[in-house]
Formats: structure tokens, C-alpha cells, sequence
């Protein structure tokens, strides 16, 4: 049997691996017939091949995990493994002794050859979670935790907000919410206290004060995160980020006419961030935002060529806003 997972919610995607993994370890506790290729962590071809093709004889029944091919691994590669699982086909679907899992962290391209083989098999795929979905995925995991557990909605906005849709930053936050409370439903005071300590990592409060307009605070809290070290790339990114989300709903609302509830329906952002951001867009015209965001996308091909310093171009988008 081969299985396929990928997509970009790599957390859920390693949660179903890790559950066919534990399966597998019940019938088989000391692993004797799992192997596990990772071309992330320089896995040869020719082994996984051989792997694929030689029965263990101490263990008839096999796990195979071939994880980041292709991702990581060169385009022979992917033609080698390609190869052998069309001449092995028919024997590799029908076989109940081996089974084979190619784990991706990540979206694949439909002209993938390798990524269209196993898509047309048992595949599926992990979409990252927003809205009502990712609400539901929120509320289960705290379930899971702690079956006496729940969040208050205002708390789960504000968890959203704070974490996004970062799976794995989510669950970690999630965990510690759900000991904390220790039984009982999460406030809203519960997420301040614990989770917004990230907001340091994640800048939140540079972007909200941007979309304020708030320079002053804006380049006050952009320079406490470049002396602590964070990545300036990345902080640029969500510069970028949080006005194509503005610009997006400010083109839905002003030139479509739709309500909170239907931005939020066809945008596939949070309701609590469409809420904000519509706060936000009335600091701006419409033809103030394109011209903004005009402005990053400049700024970014710059960056990338390298005719501007990227510290620079923080504090001159700011600057100029």
C-alpha cells in the first residue's frame, strides 16, 4: 500500500504520520520493520530502492516512510523512485505486508510527475485551517487535552490573532492554556497572561500600530526587535502581510459592499482579524493602500537585489507611511 500525505499544515500532516507510525509500532514494538528515509536529512536513492525492494526477513511486515523527496531530493531522484514505483506498482497497492508513506511538509505543484502518481493514489492532502475550521481544530485539541476544558469565544479570537495559523505554535499554546486552566474554560485573561508574551516574536503590536498609523510606536517597537535579533526579512514580510490583508478587505467592502460575516466567509481570514482590519482601513483610502502597498513591493525588489539595506527600508516604510 502507498500513502500520501503533504500540503502546507505540516503539524496535522506529522500527527497523522506519527498516528500510522504508532499504529504500526503496536504489531511491531522493537520497530524491526520500520524504516525511515528522509532526503531532508541526505537519504540515497539507491538505498530507499533497495529498502522498497528487499523483504526483511525478521519482519514481514514492513513501514516505510519516505519523507521530503521532493522537497529535498534532485529531480534523478525523484525519476529513480518514480521508475520503481511504476514497474512495482500493482505489487506495492495490493501488498498487506509493506506499507510505504511519502510524507510532504508542503503544497506540491500539479506538474510534479512524482507528485501526480501519488496524488492519483490513497493521498491527502492538509490545507492550512482558517475560520470556522480552525475554530472547530481549536476546540478539539483542547478536548483531546483535557476533556473537562473549553475557551471562551473572546479567548479564542484572541488566541487566533496572536498565533494565526501556525499549527505548531498553536498546539504548543493550546497545552499550556489547557494545564493552566486546569479544567475550567480559558478567558480571555488566561490567553493575555500566557500567550501574548509571543507577541514580542511575532510583531504584532508593530503591525497593529501600523495600521493605526502610529509611527512613533511603530518605529519604537521595530527597533526593540531588531536589538533583540529577530530577522528583519521576516519582519518585513509581515509588513507586507498585514497591508495585502487590508487592501483585500478594503476592496471587498468598499467596492463589493459585503459585511464583516461575508469577508470573513470569502477572504478565509479569521472573523476577529477582519474585524480589526476593518477598524484599521478607515485610517486609509482605498487608493492610499494600493499606494502602500505599491510601495512594499518596491521596496522588496530592492531588498532582494540588494540596492537597499533591509533596516533602511524598514524605517523608511515607516517612515513615509
Amino acid at each position: 500500500m502507498i500513502i500520501f500525505l503533504y500540503g502546507e499544515d505540516a503539524f496535522r500532516s506529522s500527527q497523522k504520520l506519527k498516528e500510522i507510525k504508532e499504529k504500526f509500532l503496536k504489531s511491531d514494538p522493537a520497530a524491526s520493520g520500520l524504516s525511515v528515509c528522509d532526503f531532508g536529512d541526505k537519504a540515497k536513492t539507491e538505498e530507499v530502492i533497495n529498502i522498497l525492494g528487499t523483504p526483511n526477513l525478521l519482519a514481514p511486515k514492513r513501514l516505510v516512510i519516505i519523507k521530503n523527496l521532493i522537497k529535498n531530493g534532485t529531480d534523478t531522484d525523484q525519476g529513480k523512485i518514480l521508475e520503481f514505483i511504476k514497474k512495482n506498482k500493482k505489487d506495492l497497492e495490493t501488498s498487506r505486508d509493506l506499507v510505504v508513506v511519502f510524507w510532504e511538509g508542503e503544497k506540491i505543484q500539479k506538474n510534479n510527475a512524482l507528485g501526480k502518481i501519488l496524488m492519483a493514489g490513497k493521498a491527502q492532502e492538509f490545507e492550512k485551517l482558517s475560520g470556522l475550521k480552525l475554530n472547530q481544530w481549536i476546540n478539539k485539541r483542547i478536548k483531546e487535552i483535557d476533556i473537562k476544558a473549553g475557551i471562551s469565544q473572546p479567548a479564542l479570537d484572541k488566541l487566533v490573532l496572536y498565533a494565526g495559523n501556525d499549527m505548531f505554535l498553536l498546539d504548543n499554546e493550546i497545552q499550556k492554556l489547557a494545564s493552566y486552566a486546569g479544567g475550567k474554560t480559558i478567558s480571555e485573561e488566561m490567553v493575555e497572561l500566557l500567550v501574548k508574551a509571543n507577541l514580542d516574536s511575532n510583531i504584532f503590536n508593530t503591525i497593529d500600530a501600523l495600521g493605526a498609523k502610529n509611527k512613533r510606536e511603530a518605529l519604537k517597537l521595530l527597533h526593540r526587535h531588531l536589538g533583540q535579533g529577530e530577522d528583519p526579512f521576516y519582519i518585513f514580510s509581515m509588513f507586507i502581510y498585514q497591508f495585502r490583508n487590508l487592501l483585500k478587505i478594503a476592496d471587498y467592502k468598499e467596492n463589493s459592499g459585503m459585511g464583516e460575516r461575508e469577508i470573513a466567509n470569502v477572504s478565509k481570514m479569521h472573523p476577529y482579524v477582519v474585524r480589526k482590519s476593518l477598524g484599521q482601513i478607515q485610517r486609509f483610502s482605498f487608493g492610499q493602500l494600493k499606494k502602500i502597498y505599491a510601495k512594499l513591493l518596491a521596496l522588496d525588489v530592492k531588498i532582494k537585489t540588494g540596492k537597499i539595506d533591509i533596516q533602511l527600508a524598514l524605517d523608511k516604510f515607516i517612515v513615509e507611511l
